[in-house]
Order: C-alpha cells, then structure tokens, then sequence
C-alpha cells in the first residue's frame, strides 16, 4: 500500500493488461519494445534504455482508476530536469442556456389600446407591432488542457519515474514520448 499526499492507495497488478494492449497493437516481441527478465536488468541499465518495472492500477476511495508506471531510466539516457509530458486541449461541454422573452404589452383583441391579432406563417400568434417574442440559446463550454500523463516522482539521482494515467492507452501514447532523448529503447521487466 502507497501512503501519498495523506491518500491511501491501493495497487492492483495491470502489467498483464500493459502487456496485452502493445501486443495488440503489434508492438512487442521484435516490435518497439521487448520484454526482460530480472537478470537482464543490470546489462539494460548500462546502456541508453528504460525499464518498466511495474505498471499498476492505483484506485482511491473517492475517484477512478488511475494508472502508474514506475520506470528505471538507463545510465546513458539523457536525463532532463524535471519530467512534464505534453498535454492536449479538449473542449469540454458544460451545459445549454436558453432563455425566452415575450412581450404581450396590448394584449388581446378585445381590450383598449390592443394590438390586432394576426397568425405568421409558423402558426405562432404575434400581437401587433407592441407585441414580440425573442429566443436565445447558446452552449456553455469551457476550453480544458489534459496532460498525456503526470509524473508522481522524479529521482534524478536514483534514475526512477513514476507516471500516472487515466488509461492504458495514454500510457503506451507516453512511452514514444518520454523526455529521456531520441534513441533510447524500452523493456518491460517480467516479475
């Protein structure tokens, strides 16, 4: 169990799930990336690579399922300062407002100072030129910025990451895109 930020989590293997997803896309065994035991894992770290060590679903008591990768970077890796990974900007609908006014000022046919009736095309009565009816409605929206991932810890010096997710599939997105140069390659470790 994880103690974070005075939360609780709990972890729930989902390597099987990590593994499944790249496989169908076609990724493992020959592809971008291969899988490693425990005693390959010294010789990988030597060289320009990274490592998913674990990947694990982190659930909280008030919020979905979230996902964690803890990574391993390799000694010859370029390591920035700090990890931040690209987000995207979605639009986000939040509801619909519609308003109606009607102005019956005159009134009906028989009363003094009375607009005349007439009918318009639509079947809709209007009351003389005092009369009207306006409609608005329009959508309320809210332009929102959603991070591919978030890095939950970054050891520069012990060479560790770990990310979290909504998905699965922002994960694998993320793992073309890590900050850590241009030609490093990545391994999940078998456990």
């Amino acid at each position: 169990m994880i103690v974070f930020k005075e939360k609780t989590y709990s972890e729930f293997e989902a390597m099987r799930t990590l593994y499944t997803e790249l496989g169908r896309a076609g990724l493992l065994r020959g592809g971008m990336y291969d899988i490693i035991n425990t005693s390959q894992l010294i010789p990988i770290l030597k060289g320009n690579n990274v490592v998913i060590e674990k990947f694990v679903i982190s659930t909280s008591m008030f919020g979905k399922d979230k996902y964690r990768m803890y990574l391993k970077i390799g000694a010859k890796a370029k390591l920035p300062d700090e990890v931040r990974l690209p987000g995207r900007t979605n639009v986000e609908r939040l509801g619909r407002i519609s308003f109606n006014f009607k102005n019956n000022v005159g009134g009906g046919g028989n009363q003094q100072g009375g607009g005349k009736k007439n009918k318009n095309n639509n079947g809709q009565r209007s009351f003389g030129e005092v009369g009207g009816r306006y409609d608005y409605s329009a959508d309320i929206q809210l332009e929102v910025q959603n991070l591919l991932g978030e890095a939950i810890k970054y050891d520069k010096k012990a060479r560790e990451l770990i990310l979290e997710f909504d998905s699965v599939q922002d994960a694998i997105r993320a793992l073309n895109i890590l900050p850590f140069g241009i030609r490093y390659k990545t391994y999940l470790l078998e456990t």
